[in-house]
């Protein structure tokens, strides 16, 4: 099958990197950039294309494809909760203000009364004009999928696993750090500012003799010299929780917080130091894979977590064992690139969706309207072919 696969030229979305490339073994797909799409409405004329994949995330990268789909519906793959900064910022920079507040109002922005709302903020349904305009809407989060289901009855929603290649692969395997104090903590996608450093610093003051590293993104070498990774950014916002799973599947203890994103994994609460399936009955029946922060209790969690873990290397290697076989049962590149062939099949032959009632004009405007009112201002009735 012939996919055209809409994802910026900087997007940073290694778990789809590694989807593509699992995907190209059976189907041919042509990744569209920004540049690439100059060429996207010709190509799409002579039949180039059997389904359109839309990446899309909230920044100034990704406004490109908004145009395209719109006009070729295919597959939105939703990477957060809230597109409003980007779409708006975008929008306010070509002054088409009136079509901003058309777009929040479809959203639900008009029932909220937080000022500044139109270009600043926005936590309301963002998301509903992509995934009302699209054959189906894929996403990693279950939370993020039933927020869809329950806000867009009417739309196809399909929760793929994030797909996580093995760090372990090949020779990185070799330089997998052996553990030894300082116990190495790395940092990647935490949560509130400074928290987890002040935890350390609480740690050591009771003990605890460990270093905290910090990473920018979560490289499979970072993880295999981590001992210790800790992952606890909230809000999830939706986004795949991808360095938490990285530390996962390279077999190392993960700290993560206790969000509606990782309420179905299995982990250790360490208030109790008990699986949180028993203490809560939230989460899977399973060996932990985790240990899980509450975010309302971050620093005094995490110190816990951490002066825990420094003194405690069998319940290290415990985690670490269960993350990895968790990671092999659902969060291989294999597992998303079977659930996405699944999802391409099934998509290419589902009918484009009808516009909702309320939908705003200016999201099906060709052009035409804005051609017609520089023909009268000119005096020109018709030109030859009509309009």
């Amino acid at each position: 099958m012939r996919v055209a696969w809409f994802r910026p030229d900087t997007a940073s979305s290694r778990d789809l990197a590694a989807v593509i490339d699992g995907l190209r073994e059976t189907h041919d797909v042509h990744v569209v950039d920004a540049r690439a799409a100059h060429d996207f409405v010709w190509q799409a004329a002579q039949g180039a294309f059997d389904l359109c994949v839309y990446e899309l995330d909230d920044s100034a990268a990704h406004q490109y494809m908004w145009p395209y789909l719109l006009n070729y519906p295919g597959v939105l793959v939703l990477r957060t909760v809230s597109l409003h900064h980007g779409r708006a910022v975008s929008l306010v920079h070509q002054h088409r203000d009136a079509d901003r507040d058309a777009e929040i109002a479809f959203a639900g922005g008009d029932l909220r009364t937080d000022a500044p709302w139109p270009l600043l903020r926005g936590s309301w349904s963002t998301w509903r004009v992509p995934v009302l305009a699209s054959r189906a809407t894929v996403v990693s989060d279950d939370a993020l999928a039933a927020a869809i289901a329950r806000d867009c009855p009417g739309a196809r929603v399909t929760r793929v696993p994030t797909g996580v290649p093995d760090p372990r692969r090949g020779a990185a395997a070799a330089a997998a750090r052996e553990a030894a104090l300082p116990l190495r903590v790395v940092v990647c996608e935490d949560g509130s500012p400074g928290a987890v450093e002040r935890a350390a610093a609480r740690a050591r003051q009771a003990g605890a003799n460990l270093d905290i590293v910090r990473a920018a993104t979560m490289e499979p070498r970072a993880a295999l010299d981590a001992d210790v990774v800790v992952a606890t950014r909230w809000p999830s916002l939706g986004r795949p929780l991808f360095a938490a799973l990285v530390g996962a599947a390279a077999g190392k203890a993960v700290v993560v917080a206790e969000t509606e994103s990782t309420a179905s994994w299995p982990a250790l609460d360490p208030q109790a130091w008990q699986p949180r399936a028993l203490a809560t009955g939230i989460g899977a029946p399973e060996p932990p894979m985790a240990i899980s922060i509450d975010p309302r209790d971050e620093e005094h969690s995490l110190v816990l977590a951490l002066t825990r873990l420094v003194h405690d290397a069998a319940l290290r290697s415990a985690l670490g064992s269960a993350a990895r076989a968790w990671w092999a049962r659902h969060s291989t590149v294999a597992h998303a690139v079977a659930a996405w062939q699944a999802l391409i099949d099934d998509a290419v032959s589902l009918p484009v969706p009808p516009r909702p009632a309320g939908w705003p004009a200016h999201l099906d405007a060709d052009g035409g309207g804005t051609l017609r009112a520089v023909l009268d201002q000119l005096g020109i009735a018709n030109v030859e072919g009509g309009l």
